[in-house]
C-alpha cells in the first residue's frame, strides 16, 4: 500500500518521554519564579508604585508556566493513548494474519 502510512510507536513513546523532560524543565523555571515575589518591605515608598504591576506580570507568569505545565500533562496522555491504541491495532492484525496463515496452510505447519 504505497499511499498508506506506517505509525513507529516506539517513537511516540519516546516522544512523550521528551515531554516529561520538559514538564521537568517547567517545574524548575516555576520554581525559579515562585522565588521571584518580592515583599513590600524591598520595595521602599517609591517602589510600591511599580510593584503591583510587577506583581501582575508575576502572576500572569504563574499562569501561563501553569498552562504549559498542563499543555503538556495533556499531550502526554493523548499521545500515549494514541501509541496503545497503534500498538493494539498492530498487534491485533498480527494475531489475525497468523490466524489466516494456519487456516490457508492447514494445521500442523506452525
Amino acid at each position: 500500500m504505497p499511499d498508506g502510512y506506517r505509525v513507529r510507536v516506539d517513537a511516540l513513546h519516546k516522544y512523550v518521554a521528551d515531554l516529561d523532560e520538559y514538564r521537568g524543565q517547567g517545574a524548575k523555571i516555576t520554581e525559579k519564579v515562585a522565588q521571584a515575589d518580592v515583599g513590600d518591605k524591598s520595595w521602599g515608598v517609591v517602589g510600591l508604585f511599580t510593584k503591583s504591576g510587577y506583581d501582575d506580570t508575576l502572576r500572569e507568569l504563574q499562569s501561563l508556566l501553569a498552562s504549559i505545565a498542563d499543555g503538556l500533562a495533556s499531550a502526554q496522555a493523548k499521545l500515549t493513548d494514541a501509541a496503545n491504541v497503534y500498538q493494539g491495532v498492530e498487534d491485533d492484525h498480527k494475531i489475525f494474519f497468523g490466524q489466516v496463515e494456519t487456516l490457508l496452510d492447514g494445521p500442523g505447519k506452525h
